[in-house]
């Protein structure tokens, strides 16, 4: 079996690399198209990965933050399938996106559009990168690194809806980190609710990078549970 890794909006195929190096099973990262310079949708997201999907018999596929909702979409049906890991992430259902997910409480730390992210002249959007330090890697080891292979993203995706949901018929795990500044932790909770396994990381938004052993174990768990199966 393989394991898919997809990175979230404004990231890379990089930040998965301290994870990769702490398992033994063979791994392979999705480039996401919305934010690689090719401007593609959610939809073209999950075309790439369902893409990478058909080269592998049998995979278990973890999504962080954004990229839950294309991995939602492109691992509906999908043979190879056998388990989701979503990673903070946003397991959508039909007719839910990215934007729609706010706290109830607006004091909550969540990701603020007006200080956060900015846009682009060519009209994309931009994670700022003292706002990226703070929000997204401040449990970090080197999080000026993390800022560095950063990209820009195509913001349409955050408006953007599944079209099919995967999660309803295939076994998924749900990690819940508790340390959290970009997705509301009670996002994150209520999210949960729709996973067969939930677990909880003391992390910030990164957790790949700030417990990169903790998060192999969460995958490798997922992964031996449905081999097992």
């Amino acid at each position: 079996m393989t394991i898919v890794l997809v990175h979230a909006a404004w990231h890379s195929p990089w930040h998965w690399h301290r994870v990769r190096a702490e398992l033994s099973t063979p791994t392979v990262t999705v480039d996401l198209p919305s934010c690689d310079g090719r401007r593609g949708d959610m939809h073209d997201d999950a075309s790439e990965i369902r893409r990478v999907l058909d080269e592998h018999d049998e995979v278990t596929v973890v999504a962080h933050s954004y990229s839950g909702v294309p991995v939602t979409e492109a691992a509906a049906g999908h043979p190879s399938v056998r388990h989701l890991v979503y990673l903070a992430a946003y397991n959508a259902d039909l007719d839910e996106t990215v934007a729609g997910f706010l706290p109830p409480d607006p004091a909550e730390p969540n990701v603020r559009p007006d200080t956060d992210l900015e846009p682009t002249p060519d009209g994309l959007l931009r994670f700022r990168p003292d706002r990226a330090v703070d929000v997204l890697f401040h449990d970090c080891p080197d999080p000026r690194a993390a800022v560095r292979h950063m990209r820009e993203t195509n913001p349409v995706v955050i408006g953007q809806a599944p079209r099919a949901i995967a999660w309803q018929q295939t076994p998924s795990t749900y990690a819940v980190c508790t340390a959290d500044r970009a997705t509301a932790v009670s996002v994150q909770r209520r999210l949960a609710t729709r996973a067969d396994h939930v677990v909880e990381i003391d992390s910030g938004h990164s957790p790949f990078l700030a417990r990169p052993r903790q998060v192999a174990d969460i995958i490798l768990a997922a992964h031996s549970s449905t081999t097992a199966a």
